[in-house]
């Protein structure tokens, strides 16, 4: 009997590639659409390849008087900034070696008024996960009734899933995860060991930790998969 293993991540807007190389581990993946949004970080940006660098493109979200929101609660600010998303995306992008087969969707995506956060993210994310063949099953953190306290929630979140082991990415996250009570719960707890990949870019030099965007617009989606080490088997 296979070992179900679950990772558990905020919808980032256009996450980076090491975010899918976790999930590419998990068989559940939890999006956290429940837990606190906190600015600035990746929730509504992320950063794009420029012929000078990067670029960070980020979506303006709803904060005056609103308090402390939940990410799923959060709306977007007028849509003028999807239009500039895109362009700013043609044009740094449009002599991408599969810019062409990513243009249909991206396009279309991008003109479609969309008020929420998550929609937007979750949108994007799903196109990358099926482009990138991950198969991998998505939850929402608000599906569940969980303990507030970080490390007890996932242990809480592996159960309900009918997981046996927790994914954690090999940051942060090991400094305030209580191994003690993954052991405790019989639950393994592993870490996600990434390196990141150089592949290339449709500009000089290479510039790493971006949005998934730019490994899959250089790239294409077979390419993509190997670069990231999908297919050893």
């Amino acid at each position: 009997d296979s070992m179900r293993v679950l990772a558990a991540h905020q919808p980032n807007y256009q996450p980076w590639v090491g975010l899918f190389h976790k999930v590419s581990q998990a068989d559940v993946w939890v999006l956290a659409d429940d837990v606190q949004f906190t600015s600035p970080g990746f929730i509504n940006r992320n950063r794009i390849r420029t012929p000078g660098g990067s670029q960070w493109l980020t979506i303006p979200v709803q904060t005056k008087s609103r308090g402390t929101q939940q990410i799923a609660e959060v709306e977007t600010v007028d849509q003028a900034w999807q239009r500039k998303h895109w362009e700013a995306i043609r044009h740094n992008y449009h002599q991408a070696a599969h810019f062409d087969e990513a243009r249909g969707f991206l396009e279309s995506f991008y003109a479609v008024p969309n008020k929420r956060l998550l929609d937007v993210n979750v949108g994007l994310i799903q196109w990358f996960l099926e482009l990138l063949a991950i198969d991998v099953e998505i939850r929402f953190s608000s599906q569940f009734d969980v303990a507030a306290d970080r490390t007890q929630r996932l242990v809480d979140l592996v159960r309900r899933c009918e997981c046996d082991a927790y994914l954690a990415g090999s940051g942060a996250s090991k400094d305030y995860l209580q191994v003690a009570a993954f052991e405790e719960a019989g639950i393994e707890l592993m870490f996600s060991d990434f390196k990141h990949p150089i592949y290339d870019q449709c500009h000089d030099g290479f510039e790493p930790n971006l949005s998934a965007i730019d490994l899959v617009l250089n790239c294409g989606a077979s390419e993509a998969r190997k670069v990231m080490g999908f297919d050893q088997t």
